[in-house]
């Protein structure tokens, strides 16, 4: 039976490309793919360097809602290039930088600032590093006070030593069975007993 003109030998009805097809097709596929990055990015204004420099700190204060530690200006989640299309278009309509970090605030809660505000119990977050490393200064400060008090020449504390960790007398070691350990260390005969 004669093969249908066009058609495929495994009859599967899948027409054949021509050869002047394949290479024109393997082409619109690599520039579908090349340009796909540029279809999603956004398109942002050019703002004058103030309001830049404003919305780069803007961008650096606000976390991302969907990316875990990362603040607008390090995130490319399509949410993050939305809010910073939103903090550009405030900017551009007069907006002040508190009334953006509010109405963010509102929307998201006040998990999405990078730094913790300075009142209620995140006011620990503020307080507790510096007074650490104050505590941490002064221990040191101490401990080198004392250790020039004492002097280069001055002897550790024995009678704070632990009675556990005194030597054992001859008597005590003599019955222990080291014959094996010197047998197996190589020495000479194992000790006579008394």
């Amino acid at each position: 039976m004669p093969r249908a003109a066009g058609r495929s030998a495994l009859g599967g009805g899948i027409p054949r490309l021509s050869r002047a097809a394949a290479p024109a097709i393997l082409l619109a596929a690599a520039f579908a793919v090349a340009l796909a990055p540029a279809a999603r990015a956004q398109v942002f204004e050019e703002l004058p360097p103030q309001l830049e420099a404003r919305a780069r700190a803007l961008y650096a204060g606000v976390m991302c809602p969907q990316c875990a530690g990362q603040t607008l200006d390090q995130s490319s989640a399509p949410i993050a290039d939305a809010m910073r299309s939103v903090i550009r278009t405030q900017l551009l309509a007069g907006a002040e930088d508190g009334a953006i970090i509010a109405a963010l605030v509102e929307s998201y809660g006040e998990a999405i600032l990078a730094s913790p505000p300075a009142r209620g119990f995140s006011l620990l977050a503020w307080l507790v590093p510096p007074i650490a490393l104050l505590l941490g200064a002064a221990a040191v400060a101490v401990a080198l006070r004392n250790m020039r008090a004492r002097g280069p020449d001055a002897q550790p504390d024995t009678a704070a030593a632990p009675q556990a960790f005194e030597t054992q007398t001859d008597a005590e070691t003599r019955d222990l069975p080291f014959d094996l350990v010197d047998l197996e260390l190589g020495a000479d005969a194992p000790a006579a007993k008394e």
